[in-house]
């Protein structure tokens, strides 16, 4: 190593390739090589992360017979130090790019080590930014990427985090955070680091944003997906690499009171945030998966607690019932339906309905989700005995009028609730039934006497909560037959009335749906009821006494919104489908899933992908080609169809944005002057948004013009290419941006 000529290959191997000396050095056999070039083909990757992934060979083995075969020293990376002035004189990119390292500069000659020295552009490359003699060694690609995970870490994880993540900025944390012991000092200062905290306030308030009510922070084998629940449906939001998911979970320990040091056990914390005017209570929950610790946040508006009770959705029938019952003075009121289904709001909304100088109301929860003035509201607090049933216990020497449990959990809590309903009180509560009259057997199961039940109970609401349609891109849409002639089961549907939908659009981010209304089922103790609760019936038994009496299911408020152009059917068959016989509901299913294929074929007719045939089930590569000018899509897709990858297209800018958002192309090719909105907006709009913003953009036009093309870069765009475009250059710069390693963090 101490010579001063370099000792790149020589000529007579500069033709060969890797699979070529592999094959020359006994490592694989021929038959392997075509195998393995074959899925190289769709897959995109070096020769030699192919024969890796097929376990046929190892890094190392790959290395030394490199080595063996072209005489140059093969270097081990375990224990080396390398000077950062040697590191700084090759960029990081090059460094992942190419697949090497500096490793030290011996006189004018740079030593460096990589994993493929046949790639002899790689080594121009170098010679042209260091203007050095290069000595070429050696090493395995794991040592390489280790070590530059080791030398250029802060450098990394500032271009991935960069300032230009943008729209993170005005967000306050709000409170103290708590001082941490000494050996976690190092994790501490990293998520001090400006791009951490950067992403962080970005997650949040692109969360708050888009009126998400959580965000799951998840980490998987090769990277870290951030997804988030906005109207009740989990989606994806973005795709990190692995290594920001230790500084992005600590950020967020650190700023809901968690411990930073503690990875292997659950922990719950919360925070508050400041965006604009407006604060944000923050419900953090992490616990340890396979590939590191999941994190969730729930985001609750202290303000937003509770619409006015006659905007909740009650028919007119129902709401009128309903308002008899809550003033009362004394009984229980029930709540029914699964996690997420909006029974707090319903409760809230009462409460604020109730609230008086002249009563006295105090609730037990878990938590206090919504702060309501006038009202006093407590915690429970398992860890120090104190739980809902302790707390009701509690709060009844406090002299209530109004009584509010956040929920039922137990028999013991059951118990006492209805002991306080029987003793003046009015008691407001939730429970986890599937409906309203489900609730009766579930209380008998929690150990609550029957005649208890029927002495105490007033009313039992039960509900869900279905996706709005979204206002400003809905439009007709009258069901098929076959659902006409299922509805008939249900109700005696109006064929004159009219059904909607939305077609989608950039506000409801091409969903069709925006916010959420409640759909409701009252079922009132009359009489009747009350004279069959004491003999211990059945659900199915309390429900056919109620239907006499003119009760309403969860599914027939459920398609009376539909018809009102609230929601649309399929929403309603989703969250409350009605209860058929097998014949029926086999039809009901088909033709459901019929209008949903029809509706998805016509949406996508325009650039439905017809994807290569690839090895092994394994996806090529989705290119987005956008451009006005048919001929010039033509010919950009024989030329990335011959290269296997998978091809959509779009005509303009609208089309290319929905095309994003629904299908996350894993690269985008648009041009710059396009009808409705140019290629200029395109990329505004595409990294104004986490769900597209990482997505890699080239823009392709004639527009010859460097003030153009510095417009372009600064807006976004991650390359710059003139038409008539040369093949291979697009080729090339196609490959760089896909192939771009991320590296991942231990």
């Amino acid at each position: 190593m101490n010579t001063q000529t370099e000792n790149t290959p020589r000529a007579s191997v500069r033709r060969k390739k890797l699979g070529e000396l592999l094959l020359k050095a006994q490592l694989i056999d021929q038959k392997i090589l075509e195998k393995a070039l074959e899925i190289q083909k769709s897959q995109k990757k070096r020769i030699g992360q192919v024969l890796m992934d097929m376990g046929v060979i190892n890094d190392e083995m790959i290395a030394k017979g490199l080595a063996s075969q072209l005489k140059i020293p093969f270097l081990r990376l375990g224990n080396i130090q390398i000077p950062k002035e040697v590191t700084d004189l090759v960029p990081q990119e090059m460094a992942e790019n190419y697949m090497l390292l500096p490793v030290k500069v011996i006189k004018n000659q740079l030593v460096i080590a990589m994993t493929n020295p046949l790639e002899f552009y790689a080594l121009d490359d170098l010679r042209f930014i260091t203007k050095m003699d290069i000595f070429v060694t050696v090493a395995t690609q794991s040592d390489i990427m280790f070590a530059i995970r080791e030398f250029y870490p802060r450098q990394n994880l500032g271009m991935t985090l960069r300032a230009d993540v943008g729209f993170g900025e005005n967000i306050e944390i709000v409170g103290q955070v708590k001082e941490k012991e000494d050996n976690v000092q190092d994790l501490l200062n990293l998520t001090e680091l400006p791009p951490v905290v950067r992403l962080t306030n970005t997650v949040l308030v692109e969360a708050i944003k888009m009126k998400a009510s959580d965000v799951h922070i998840e980490p998987q084998k090769d990277n870290v997906v951030i997804r988030y629940r906005i109207d009740g449906i989990m989606r994806e939001i973005m795709q990190l690499d692995k290594q920001i998911h230790l500084p992005l979970v600590s950020r967020i320990k650190i700023i809901s009171n968690m411990d930073i040091s503690i990875r292997r056990k659950p922990q719950d914390g919360r925070a508050q945030v400041k965006v604009g005017d407006s604060r944000y209570d923050l419900r953090i929950s992490s616990i340890p998966a396979s590939y590191g610790e999941k994190v969730t946040i729930r985001i609750l508006n202290p303000n937003a607690g509770g619409v006015g009770i006659t905007e909740l959705g009650f028919s007119e029938k129902d709401l009128r019932h309903f308002m008899e019952t809550i003033v009362r003075p004394q009984g229980i009121i029930l709540v029914t339906g699964p996690t997420g289904s909006g029974k707090s709001s319903t409760l809230y909304t009462v409460l604020k309905q109730l609230n008086s100088p002249k009563v006295n109301i105090v609730t037990v929860e878990d938590p206090v989700e919504f702060d309501i003035a006038g009202i006093n509201q407590v915690q429970i607090n398992p860890k120090a005995g104190v739980t809902f049933a302790d707390g009701l216990r509690s709060i009844l020497r406090q002299d209530p009028d109004i009584v509010m449990v956040g929920e039922i959990r137990d028999g013991e809590t059951a118990k006492i609730a209805f002991q306080a309903a029987q003793t003046g009180h009015l008691v407001l509560s939730t429970l986890h039934t599937n409906d309203a009259p489900s609730a009766v057997t579930r209380l008998l199961d929690m150990g609550v006497d029957s005649f208890v039940i029927a002495d105490s109970l007033l009313a039992v609401i039960g509900q869900r909560l279905v996706r709005g349609i979204c206002e400003k891109c809905k439009i007709p849409d009258p069901l098929t037959p076959q659902i006409f002639d299922q509805l008939e089961f249900v109700i005696n549907p109006d064929r004159t009335k009219k059904f909607w939908k939305g077609a989608g659009c950039e506000a409801c981010q091409y969903s069709g749906y925006m916010g959420r209304l409640g759909i409701f089922e009252l079922l009132m103790i009359t009489p009747t009821i009350r004279a069959i609760l004491s003999r211990n019936v059945a659900a199915i038994t309390i429900r056919k006494a109620a239907d006499k009496e003119g009760f309403s299911t969860l599914n027939m408020d459920g398609i009376a919104k539909a018809l009102m152009g609230l929601t649309t059917i399929e929403e309603v068959f989703r969250v409350a489908p009605p209860e058929y016989d097998d014949a029926a509901q086999e039809s009901l299913n088909n033709a459901t899933t019929n209008r949903e294929s029809a509706s998805v074929s016509s949406q996508h007719e325009s650039h439905k992908p017809e994807p290569p045939s690839s090895i092994g089930g394994i996806r090529p590569d989705k290119i987005l080609i956008v451009d006005d000018n048919l001929v010039v899509l033509k010919v950009l897709k024989n030329i990335l169809e011959s290269q296997n990858f998978m091809i959509v297209s779009a005509t303009n800018g609208i089309e290319a944005l929905k095309i994003a958002v629904q299908e996350k192309p894993d690269l985008i090719i648009t041009d710059y002057i396009m009808p409705e909105m140019d290629g200029m907006v395109l990329i505004t709009k595409l990294k104004s948004q986490l769900t597209t913003r990482f997505i890699p953009v080239i823009m392709l036009t004639v527009k010859n013009e460097v003030d153009a093309e510095v417009e372009v870069i600064n807006a976004g765009a991650d390359d710059y290419l003139t038409k008539p475009v040369n093949p291979k250059r697009l080729i090339v710069r196609i490959n760089r941006l896909l192939n771009r390693p991320s590296i991942e963090a231990e």
